[in-house]
């Protein structure tokens, strides 16, 4: 995406936008918003929009998105989990009784593994650094509040009193060479965020910074980031590769 976030806007609707949106307009150091008449971004491929109470992505090319974490949190609240069965909460080792695992997801997203991992008990910090998402995340969490703290910019760079016990990092999947389209929420993701070329020096800093654990979100089929993990977790299409703090 252009490093600029283009927000469509007209004057009708400006005085609407929820405050943490009015907000990000002022700030420009964080987020380089640019505010444009509609005429002016009808030829741009990527922007942000505010309509209907709800905050969107466009790509020219592939749609629309935006998150609902209303919907996400229905479904698991209908699901009967057991965390000792269920894999990301054993790769976690939150075993739902006593107090709270400190849990930071480092790459938050969509929003969905924070969401989860909120729902099985965790005291959970979550980070977003691009920006564009992080507005998206805000806006899901200004519409159905989640009981995790939202953070922007890169975990690595901010400065925090308390470390985690576990550190979540849930790196961009590598492209397969022959697979169906994926599903459009995450193709027009990849196209925000693009690729984790420094997966290799994130996992680095997280085993140095996590007290007991460190967590990396993998395909079934890919090598670990890492060599010889301490376990790891698998789940239907997706392996968990934990990595233990001596």
């Amino acid at each position: 995406m252009n490093e600029l976030i283009k927000i469509k806007m007209s004057d009708e609707n400006a005085s609407l936008w929820p405050d943490f949106l009015k907000s990000a307009l002022h700030e420009n150091e964080r987020f380089s918003l640019v505010v444009e008449p509609e005429r002016k971004l009808c030829d741009l491929c990527d922007y942000l929009y505010y309509r209907e109470e709800i905050l969107s992505f466009h790509s020219n090319e592939l749609g629309e998105m935006s998150f609902d974490f209303e919907e996400l949190m229905k479904y698991h609240q209908r699901q009967n989990y057991a965390l000792s069965k269920e894999p990301l909460a054993k790769a976690l080792a939150i075993k739902g009784s006593g107090e709270k695992r400190v849990i930071w997801d480092t790459t938050c997203g969509t929003g969905k593994d924070s969401l989860l991992i909120s729902f099985f008990g965790a005291k959970l910090t979550s980070f977003e650094r691009n920006p564009a998402v992080f507005l998206l995340l805000k806006d899901a969490l200004r519409r159905f509040p989640v009981d995790f703290h939202l953070e922007f910019g890169d975990a690595r760079t901010l400065s925090h009193s308390v470390r985690p016990e576990v550190i979540y990092y849930d790196p961009m999947y590598p492209a397969k060479k022959k697979s169906a389209l994926a599903r459009k929420e995450m193709r027009i993701f990849k196209e925000i965020v693009g690729d984790d070329p420094d997966s290799k020096e994130f996992l680095e800093w997280a085993l140095k910074t996590a007290t007991e654990r460190v967590v990396v979100k993998r395909p079934l089929e890919a090598d670990p980031i890492k060599e010889k993990p301490t376990a790891s977790y698998v789940g239907k299409s997706t392996r968990y590769d934990m990595y233990k703090i001596f």
